[in-house]
């Protein structure tokens, strides 16, 4: 095999300039091929990072909705269900507080500082489902242009 690799040098050097410049061509023409070939597939990488980018997102994002739905749902229950614990405990401590005004204000602002504590709960929830997750994303992302960035230098030096 090394004997052919010394006539091929050996033949090159023998032959006529124009044959060294059609191989120079043809060689030339085989790297065009290759970086269209390069860029093409760039071109694909990055739609498919886009692509996976947006899946992705409305993901997250129905995750988010869902969230949101199920959180406005259980407000209506629960306030239903305050109603009727308001006018139950309301009933229930006549016989501690006489007038009925002042038995419906200490309950009402029971009731405020409940309702505040957990809205405020389930809204930092949600606020942490909002986010998309993108880690992934970015780390395949940043996987493929370190990839294409060694394969254009590699390219270069052969």
């Amino acid at each position: 095999m090394r004997g052919e690799e010394e006539r091929r040098t050996v033949d090159t050097r023998q032959e006529s300039p124009e044959v060294q410049t059609s191989v120079a061509e043809k060689e030339q023409g085989r790297i065009g091929e290759l970086l269209s070939r390069i860029n093409d597939d760039v071109k694909t990488i990055a739609r498919d990072e886009v692509e996976l980018a947006r899946v992705e997102l409305k993901q997250s994002m129905r995750s988010a909705t869902a969230d949101a739905a199920v959180l406005v749902l259980g407000g209506i229950v629960a306030l239903i269900g305050l109603g009727l614990l308001c006018v139950s405990l309301v009933d229930a401590i006549e016989p501690l507080i006489e007038p009925l005004w002042l038995r419906l204000l200490l309950v009402a602002i029971l009731y405020l500082v409940l309702g505040g504590a957990a809205a405020a709960f389930f809204a930092s929830r949600l606020k942490e489902d909002l986010p998309p997750e993108m880690n992934r994303t970015k780390t395949e992302a940043r996987r493929t242009a370190r990839t294409i960035q060694e394969e254009l230098r590699n390219a270069r030096h052969h």
